[in-house]
């Protein structure tokens, strides 16, 4: 995911009230691994996931 804003994202907590807030956790929960980092080129920032797939037996 990319976006415009340089801030970088940190992990919060969301109340079941909150409009935003939920990005991290959406990204996390199915994950292995995941990053920010400021875009080299352009404006803003990445974020990356990382999902580790086990097929089934």
């Amino acid at each position: 995911m990319t976006d415009a804003n340089d801030t970088l994202p940190t992990p919060g907590k969301a109340s079941p009230d909150d409009e935003s807030g939920r990005g991290l956790a959406l990204v996390a929960a199915p994950e292995d691994d995941w990053g920010a980092a400021i875009r080299e080129r352009g404006v803003g920032k990445e974020v990356l996931c990382e999902l580790v797939i086990t097929p089934r037996p």
